[in-house]
């Protein structure tokens, strides 16, 4: 029966569904290309929506947002500086008032002759100053500092000799300014004085003919200028920094004025959203802001009819037109879908006629043809492929084990032999020894029940042939064995390591004067087994060993066949069927020195004895 033939009658039974004669702009769509239908569905349910949303909402309200955002966080971290220059501000003028006065500098140049003295000119001094300095909500402390050495150490003044070797004022002689202001940590222990301090100090140098140092340090109140900053932040968190330091900042996490101030680094710099730098009196400081949030509820109430338009437009329209393409494409994919399922249960089943002629009615079109060619295939061809797959397999099975037929008649001989040219030569009854040994050699063969067995019973089998070799040779053979014993659990197929040790006594050893040692090594390196049988026997020339290992790694069925030598390309051929092509026989050897073969095999090929 054709193809064709095959074809026709499946067709012939596959039922035809009309459609329903309402159903008219469903068809038209089904019509229809899939880019047309994209391309109206883009305009539809994406451009036009998008369009008039954002022309009426999101550009609007973005817009809106934004610049009330940019509005709103300026002007709080300017409202910010304004405090702090405001603070700034007071304490400068202050201290111009204290640098301008000719009564303060007087005090402190004149010359005491008695504590008495100073104290009357220290009280008329600072009875007009002190009023001032207190009626000051901003200025926590005022102190002046001369190098008089007459005055006395209290009160609103100090020797200068008393401050030289205190932090701020190193710094202050180091900037070498008229005013420096100057925030810094007060390790104080008195428990009502603040740590945590905010400085102006001025040189009074008005008096420029006084050789006398003298200087104003006035301390803000540090506590009134962080609640100026905190009502100025409204519901945003600020920090206000000087070089690596906040000095500054409304957090809740902040540690308070007892402790000393935190670093830069404390501020979460991924949600700044503003930093801005200032200066005021030589004094530079930046600003960080976080923490701002728009409210965005009032514009949504005050323009709440017209989202709720949009809302229609961008809802209904999208729904209708997306309602429409979806049951012309999903309608029919899911009934391809069906009848893909009862393919895979191998029930090859033809869809209905498809309506439509866009390219989902091409596919089903085509799922038909497919289905028509897979049963075709199924009953003509498929069944052949299998016969002739079974037929391989049974060749591959035969000839497997027309190799391991092989082995024992071959060693036997060998072996028999070996007891035969002893028995010539000694001319005594000792071969009861050697028949004895290949009668346990025997038994051993006939207990496998597979051509796999483990490294450690081949080693065994091994050691017992040797040992019939050294009873052969006498003392002028020897053997030596170096086993890992991690690899004593691999399988390999049996008497491949005794026909290589077979060969080099054969070939290698057992020639007049030539006789030496046998050393079998196994062990593994960079995820390869590696099986090394060496002798130091006659050895060969370079010619001949590169013949003889292309031999081995390139040996197949027809070369065994062709061949007189039969042990070891049949022990290569076993080695690359169970163990993997990639098994490769490396041969080594040096004329009058002996001949070393390495044979390297995948471990990841390699069975293990589980």
């Amino acid at each position: 029966m054709s193809y064709g033939i095959i074809k026709d009658n499946m067709l012939k039974k596959a039922p035809n569904h009309k459609s329903t004669s309402g159903n008219r702009l469903q068809r038209s769509i089904n019509n229809r290309k899939i880019r047309s239908k994209t391309f109206y569905l883009y305009v539809f349910c994406v451009l036009i929506p998008v369009l008039v949303t954002n022309m009426f909402v999101i550009g609007n309200a973005v817009k809106a947002s934004f610049d009330e955002r940019k509005s709103n966080i300026n002007n709080i971290v300017d409202s910010v500086s304004h405090d702090i220059s405001s603070s700034l501000e007071s304490g400068a003028n202050l201290t111009v008032y204290v640098y301008a006065s000719n009564s303060i500098c007087k005090f402190l140049d004149d010359q005491y002759e008695s504590d008495g003295e100073f104290f009357t000119a220290y009280n008329r001094v600072f009875e007009n100053y002190v009023f001032y300095a207190s009626s000051k909500n901003i200025i926590n402390d005022l102190t002046l500092y001369s190098d008089n050495q007459t005055m006395i150490n209290g009160g609103r003044y100090n020797r200068i000799d008393s401050i030289r070797s205190q932090d701020w004022y190193q710094k202050f002689i180091k900037a070498d300014v008229d005013l420096f202001v100057y925030p810094y940590y007060n390790h104080s222990i008195y428990k009502n004085h603040e740590n945590r301090m905010f400085t102006i100090i001025r040189k009074l140098n008005y008096n420029e003919l006084s050789n006398i140092e003298k200087i104003v340090k006035l301390d803000i109140n540090y506590n009134k200028v962080k609640e100026a900053i905190k009502i100025s932040a409204f519901d945003t968190t600020v920090f206000v920094c000087h070089n690596d330091k906040i000095i500054f900042s409304n957090d809740t996490k902040d540690k308070g004025i007892k402790d000393d101030f935190e670093n830069v680094s404390k501020i979460p710099q991924g949600e700044v959203q503003l930093n801005k730098s200032y200066s005021a009196y030589g004094f530079d400081y930046d600003i960080y802001l976080t923490g701002y949030e728009s409210n965005y509820f009032a514009m949504l109430r005050e323009n709440l009819w017209m989202i709720a338009i949009l809302f229609l437009a961008d809802a209904l329209i999208p729904a209708i037109i997306l309602a429409l393409f979806s049951s012309s494409i999903t309608k029919r994919i899911l009934l391809l879908g069906k009848y893909m399922k009862k393919v895979k249960g191998e029930e090859f089943e033809l869809l209905p006629e498809s309506e439509g002629k866009d390219e989902i009615g091409e596919l089903l079109d085509n799922y038909n043809l497919m289905v028509v060619r897979m049963k075709y295939l199924i009953e003509y061809e498929y069944k052949s492929k299998l016969e002739q797959q079974e037929l391989y397999l049974a060749r591959q099975q035969a000839e497997l084990l027309a190799l391991y037929s092989q082995i024992n008649p071959h060693f036997m001989f060998n072996v028999l032999e070996s007891i035969r040219m002893h028995s010539v030569i000694k001319n005594e009854c000792e071969t009861s020894q050697m028949i004895e040994s290949l009668a346990k050699l025997m038994r051993k063969s006939a207990q496998w029940g597979s051509d796999l067995i483990t490294i450690e019973q081949e080693l065994g089998f091994t050691e017992d042939y040797l040992n019939l070799q050294k009873y052969r040779f006498g003392d002028d053979f020897n053997y030596k064995f170096r086993i890992s014993k991690d690899c004593y659990n691999h399988l390999i197929p049996s008497l491949v390591l005794v026909t290589f040790v077979e060969n080099s006594c054969v070939h290698g050893l057992n020639r007049e004067g030539h006789f030496g040692t046998i050393f079998v090594s196994v062990y593994e390196e960079d995820s390869f087994l590696y099986i090394e049988v060496e002798d130091t026997g006659i050895g060969m020339e370079e010619e001949q060993v590169k013949k003889l290992e292309k031999s081995l790694n390139e040996a197949n069925i027809d070369d065994l066949q062709n061949s007189s030598s039969l042990g070891m390309l049949n022990a290569c051929i076993r080695l690359k069927k169970y163990c993997g092509s990639q098994t490769r026989i490396i041969l080594e050897s040096e004329k009058l020195v002996g001949t070393c073969i390495i044979i390297k095999i995948p471990i990841e090929n390699m069975k293990s004895d589980l």
